[in-house]
């Protein structure tokens, strides 16, 4: 673990239609992660992933560009691609 509680390594296992995120000392089914968010660190190019669990528990990562979309890809959002900068002018916050 490095840094404000964010894990820096993680692999997706899979069996059949079952994945699996996990690291040294954390496993969670990609079936109980209820939603994904993610900050870039504009200091290091990192993101900062949290996995958020039905259960309210999250799971804290920090990534490069690629795991990012590797992530958002395991848990479901296959239509979403992350595209390094998303810099769009016409997005209300």
């Amino acid at each position: 673990m490095t840094g404000k509680g964010y894990y820096k390594t993680f692999t997706i296992s899979s069996k059949g239609d079952s994945h699996v995120i996990h690291g040294g000392s954390y496993s969670i089914p990609v079936k109980n992660v209820d939603f994904v968010t993610w900050k870039r660190n504009l200091e290091t190019g990192e993101f900062w992933v949290k996995l958020h669990t039905i259960s309210g528990k999250e799971i804290r990562l920090r990534v490069n560009f690629n795991e990012l979309n590797e992530i958002l890809k395991a848990t479901g959002n296959s239509v979403v691609e992350y595209k390094n900068g998303d810099d769009d002018d016409n997005m209300d916050y």
